[in-house]
């Protein structure tokens, strides 16, 4: 007779980045109330607009007018306060000034108005890891790694699986265990 085993929510996630590395992690509550949160609605004129200024602000950036491409990206926050793809990209421009304090709280902004968007989402929490990650906030990078590859950066998945001590140990375990069937259990 088989007997039921429970896994909690905890270990499901630690089991699935440890067996399906390359597939979507397992969705936590505050991922799914993201995904199911109500989009921004921007007029379809004031959206051209906006895109518009992301991709002056882009063309600057690429000739290395990092402080003109910044100011590109607050005309459009400017314009629309909740434009959570500006304050992404300003964030990346923040980043290659070194300016990390202003990057954290432009991501916090993208993600806190992104609306379930993706694209995102997914950018803005691995950009975030890869900021806590350089401070040293360990924790808070890897639960932010772990948001990103749920939503698909390829990226933060690698990070989040690498850097997770249990799946770092259950590896260990899996290749003493290989090592020792290879081997035929020498001693």
């Amino acid at each position: 007779m088989a007997t039921k085993t429970t896994v909690s929510a905890k270990d499901a996630k630690i089991l699935d980045m440890v067996f399906n590395p390359e597939g979507t992690m397992l969705p936590d509550k505050e991922t799914e109330n993201m995904l199911n949160a109500e989009p921004i609605v921007i007029e379809p004129e004031l959206l051209k607009k906006l895109k518009g200024l992301e991709s002056e602000a882009i063309l600057l950036a690429e000739k290395d007018d990092i402080g003109g491409a910044i100011a590109k990206f607050s005309e459009a926050i400017t314009l629309c306060p909740n434009y959570a793809s500006a304050y992404n990209n300003r964030a990346q421009a923040y980043r290659i000034q070194n300016n990390d304090d202003a990057a954290i709280q432009d991501l916090d902004k993208a993600i806190e108005h992104a609306g379930g968007q993706v694209p995102i989402l997914k950018q803005a929490y691995t950009q975030r890891g890869i900021i806590k990650k350089a401070r040293g906030e360990k924790e808070a990078a890897q639960a932010d790694f772990e948001r990103g590859a749920r939503y698909g950066n390829p990226l933060a998945k690698a990070v989040a699986v690498q850097d997770n001590p249990i799946s770092q140990l259950c590896g260990a375990m899996v290749m003493e265990m290989l090592n020792k069937e290879i081997n035929g259990n020498k001693k």
